[in-house]
């Protein structure tokens, strides 16, 4: 049975957060990860575990019902956002893993983190009751500090045939974290790499990513499980966009009310050329938004009814999502460069939404001239550049 609290009282929770998680941005910034009170305080609210499997405490909750949790959050703290979507869904992998790895992350800790990197940077080969995984560093483990345990991504070596990409369960005794995350956007998420020596890994603690996105192996489990792997990769790191282009609207509005345009005495707000610039770019967040609504209910109603999502809707929500992300960044920086020097002030919010927005736009799923030319290919029923689908 789901552990139901109402969508509404998770809206009321991150409301009564978000003072603390917008005051706390520039120390996130500073410090590079997100403050151990946000950690907390989004545990406490439960907000890590919409995801996870409802006999462990989780809520089981579409990405239809998540996305706007993720957007609201965004809105107070961008950083802050994109950590709790990135540790939001690998616990919904663990849901279609064996139940004793479920067990075995959940039993003694039902608020147990889970990160990880799924580029498969690690080789590994079969051995006796698993695999011995080599050497490798694994980069942009957001949230990696709050966490427990780890997914990481490797190739196994077959004797015929190409390698097979699998996805392996760490426990934190098993990786070190490398403090190599300095940068210019979303410095705040501590997206720093996790490096292995080696490790053993037991069979059961592993999972073929073919066969996850195929949608093999979440057949027996709840409808939440079964939603498409990729569109969910994709549309999970797409709400801090939102969310920040939502803010810099709203930080826009306020910067321009006693502005004068350059040499000029006419107020900025008062500009035709400033009404229509703001048309445009609330017309480029919302219809951002449409796309995401409508790829996170395809992915939910496919879901429920069972069915595995065939490919072209798969490619769609993926150019959805990509789409939707260039649009916010799009919308951002046209308000950033309409608003003067002062928004390059260190301490001004424009310039940080700014960087924070483009360095999501540079998130492997979120590549958009790759994502396009994969629908394309699917329509024209054309190989495709990309066995993830």
């Amino acid at each position: 049975m789901k552990n139901r609290v109402s969508i509404t009282e998770y809206h009321d929770r991150i409301s009564a957060l978000s003072a603390g998680f917008r005051q706390r941005a520039a120390q996130a910034e500073e410090i590079r990860q997100i403050p151990e009170q946000s950690v907390a305080e989004l545990k406490e609210a439960g907000l890590f575990r919409v995801f996870q499997p409802a006999k462990y405490g989780g809520a089981e909750l579409s990405v239809a019902e998540v996305l706007p949790l993720v957007v609201q959050v965004a809105k107070a703290c961008p950083s802050t956002a994109w950590v709790m979507a990135v540790l939001q869904i690998h616990p919904w992998m663990l849901g279609f893993s064996p139940d004793q790895v479920q067990d075995e992350v959940y039993a003694d800790d039902q608020e147990a983190i889970v990160c990880g990197v799924l580029q498969p940077k690690a080789m590994a080969k079969r051995v006796k009751g698993g695999y011995e995984l080599g050497e490798a560093l694994w980069p942009y483990a957001s949230g990696c500090d709050h966490a427990s345990w780890a997914h990481v991504g490797g190739l196994v070596m077959n004797d015929s045939g190409p390698p097979e990409v699998k996805v392996f369960l760490l426990p934190k005794s098993d990786y070190e974290i490398v403090d190599d995350w300095d940068v210019t956007g979303l410095r705040g998420t501590g997206s720093k790499s996790l490096s292995s020596q080696g490790a053993f890994v037991a069979e059961h603690r592993t999972f073929s990513l073919a066969d996850a996105t195929s949608g093999v192996l979440a057949q027996e489990r709840t409808a939440l499980y079964q939603s498409a792997m990729l569109p969910m990769l994709c549309l999970n790191v797409t709400g801090p966009a939102l969310g920040a282009a939502r803010t810099t609207i709203e930080t826009f509005i306020a910067h321009i009310e006693n502005r004068n345009l350059p040499f000029s005495m006419l107020k900025q707000v008062d500009s035709s050329l400033t009404h229509q610039l703001l048309g445009e770019v609330m017309l480029e967040v919302e219809s951002a938004e449409l796309m995401l609504e409508k790829g996170a209910a395809m992915t939910r109603d496919y879901a429920e009814a069972g069915k595995i999502m065939p490919i072209e809707e798969r490619s769609i929500i993926r150019a959805y999502s990509s789409a939707a992300v260039r649009q916010c960044v799009s919308a951002i920086e046209s308000m950033f460069l309409a608003s003067g020097g002062t928004a390059l002030q260190t301490n001004h919010p424009l310039q940080q939404l700014l960087r924070d927005s483009k360095a999501m736009a540079a998130h492997a799923a979120l590549s958009h001239e790759n994502n396009l030319q994969l629908w394309g290919a699917v329509k024209l029923e054309k190989p495709l550049n990309s066995a993830m689908v």
